[in-house]
């Protein structure tokens, strides 16, 4: 009997070292994004959320950064008083209130990430054809629907007591 390929092997050892390095990149541009807008990491991330979807209302950011509402609270005062963030009423709801980022916001945040977006759209369309971007969109989308299903995993988890 031949022996067994160690292709497969090798190849995971590979995508395991890629997906090591590219969320290493990942953690070092948002910790220098962080620095840039001077806002910590809850708050780049309800930055992101609101800037990259509808108007949300603080519970839902609250839900989605797992904060209690007193945390969304405090953290919506910090980008309010930055001038990144607005609380309006509902359009539709006059009981509730959505947060919709400011024009300051929207246009620090491109300044930062632009470049990135447009250097990397050219270099995609350069590096691979139609077919291999489709599969690449597919395994990123994959790989963040595990990511979210795995974090909404530990969220049931109590913290580890201290030492």
């Amino acid at each position: 009997m031949p022996p067994m390929s160690t292709e497969p092997a090798r190849i995971a050892v590979e995508l395991r070292r890629a997906l090591e390095f590219y969320h290493g990149t990942l953690e070092d541009l948002a910790r220098e994004v962080i620095r840039v807008l001077r806002v910590n990491e809850t708050d780049r991330r309800a930055l992101e959320i609101v800037l990259l979807g509808e108007p949300t209302t603080p519970g839902l950011l609250a839900e989605r950064l797992g904060l209690t509402a007193a945390g969304a609270t405090i953290m919506l005062n910090r980008l309010e008083k930055q001038g990144y963030v607005a609380r309006s009423l509902h359009p539709t709801d006059r009981r509730r209130v959505v947060v919709v980022a400011t024009d300051l916001a929207a246009r620090r945040v491109q300044e930062l990430v632009e470049p990135l977006i447009d250097e990397g759209y050219t270099a995609m369309l350069d590096w691979y054809d139609p077919e291999e971007l489709a599969l690449i969109a597919g395994f990123l989308t994959r790989v963040g629907e595990l990511q979210r299903t795995h974090r909404q995993r530990l969220r049931g988890l109590d913290p580890y007591p201290r030492p």
